[in-house]
């Protein structure tokens, strides 16, 4: 009798041993947000040299070193529910953390790659083209960007170049001499 009692425990054992190692493997490989991504686009959008028209122009897909063919924009709090209905397909990760921002690559119905950003440290303000405010289809992935100060605080206006126009009187605003000290909340 000890012997397959002993057997049935060890044996427990090792199946709740394989079932953490899973979890950890999961949770690790869903939750990675693309730090390097986001390393790029910042200094991307950080780049002080202006074009004609009063904005520089990021090639989101010159900073993506994976395939994708929709990038999603989503704001803080945004859960897995939100985010699957949007994308149109479950998102197993995790819900959007407060003071975050997330720019969400998919492809072929499966998500490549995300990225956060807490948006009190990187004040990237994200812009749509009126009636698809939130998906990017990769054919549209070249931004305008540009710095905008109002009231003592900085942001990075972000949208498809197609539609800066609809930014005009912030892009001919800019940023005063001595103004935008701190990020916008």
């Amino acid at each position: 009798m000890f012997v397959p009692v002993y057997l049935h425990y060890k044996k427990h054992i090792m199946i709740r041993k394989l079932l953490l190692l899973l979890t950890i493997t999961t949770f690790l490989s869903c939750s990675d947000s693309n730090t390097d991504l986001l390393d790029e686009l910042q200094a991307a959008v950080d780049e002080e040299e202006m074009g004609e028209n009063g904005y520089n122009v990021v090639e989101l897909e010159s900073l993506t070193d994976f395939e994708w063919d929709t990038l999603y924009f989503f704001q803080a709090g945004e859960d897995k529910r939100a985010i699957s209905d949007a994308i149109g397909f479950r998102w197993e990760g995790e819900t959007v953390p407060q003071l975050n921002r997330r720019l969400l690559f998919t492809k072929d119905g499966q998500v490549v790659s995300y990225t956060d950003y807490n948006y009190m440290e990187f004040p990237l303000m994200v812009y749509g083209c009126n009636e698809d405010r939130w998906v990017y289809p990769r054919s549209r992935s070249r931004f305008a960007t540009f710095k905008y100060c109002s009231d003592g605080t900085t942001i990075y206006p972000f949208i498809p170049v197609e539609c800066a126009g609809n930014l005009s009187e912030m892009i001919e605003t800019g940023c005063p001499e001595g103004e935008g000290e701190e990020p916008a909340v």
